[in-house]
């Protein structure tokens, strides 16, 4: 089953290049980490709306700072949050302060 971007206005799903061309990855909702899951979920400005296990993030509402990067594939930080989204125009007022 294909993956899909659950932002509202994201069209990227899996299997298919970003508009830069560059590989698009996937990364589930912190679902275990309440705290977290609040923070993601109030910087996608998606009101009364809870994801579930089968909802992702992709990789273009990251910053570059919130992957390592390890043997050649790239991986999510745990302490990483989601601030690029079409509907924002600055996101450093989106990063938390924890």
């Amino acid at each position: 089953m294909p993956r899909y971007c659950a932002v509202k206005l994201c069209k990227n799903r899996g299997g298919t290049p970003s508009k830069e061309n560059k590989r698009i990855s996937f990364y589930p909702f912190p679902l275990q980490d309440e705290v977290r899951l609040q923070i993601w979920v109030d910087n996608m400005k998606r009101e009364e709306w809870t994801p579930s296990r089968h909802q992702y993030l992709c990789s273009e509402h990251f910053t570059e700072d919130c992957f390592d990067l390890r043997w050649g594939i790239r991986y999510l930080k745990h302490t990483a949050f989601p601030t690029i989204f079409p509907h924002t125009h600055d996101v450093s007022r989106q990063t938390p302060l924890l």
